[in-house]
């Protein structure tokens, strides 16, 4: 018999007993991902219609962006507040979003769907948000949305710059 075999089993027995000890890590919970970035998603609808610019500009990231139809580029959450303040000041009406897909990898995430105000017309449209994993939770990081054509054919303009 081999002189080495007992020495062989004593380390593959210490192999096994250590791996069996050492703490399991876990990955990602993608049940938990999907319902925390849903849960940060809703609070948007809810602040908006709360006419909370505040609330809606907390669920940004730091730099993040608007990109609004027909409107420039909105960076960084004061400005992002701001926009907010004066189009709840200006043209406020009650939203509803509807997600129509949303995917997670790692700490980015997407969602997309449709939007309407109850306003006289009704418009509608829909939007394309991408989501930052933070330590404050998920954060809106870009931001976009558009205008559908309305039931005559022309598109909505976009009063607030």
């Amino acid at each position: 018999m081999n002189r080495n075999v007992p020495l062989r089993l004593f380390l593959t027995l210490c192999t096994l007993v250590f791996a069996a000890c050492s703490p399991k890590v876990s990955g990602p919970d993608p049940a938990a991902d999907s319902a925390a970035l849903e849960t940060a998603a809703s609070g948007w609808e809810k602040a908006y219609n709360e006419k909370n610019a505040d609330a809606v500009a907390a669920l940004y990231t730091d730099d993040g962006q608007l990109l609004p139809p027909g409107a420039e580029e909105v960076s960084g959450r004061d400005a992002i507040r701001a926009y907010f303040a004066s189009d709840i000041e200006k043209q406020w009406a009650k939203i509803t979003i509807r997600s129509t897909g949303s995917s997670i990898g790692g700490d980015w995430a997407w969602r997309s769907g449709t939007w309407s105000v109850e306003s006289d017309p009704v418009v509608t449209g829909k939007y394309m948000e991408v989501w930052r994993r933070t330590a404050d939770g998920w954060r809106l990081h870009k931001d976009i949305w558009n205008l559908d054509p309305m039931a005559t054919g022309e598109v909505p303009v976009a009063t607030i710059n």
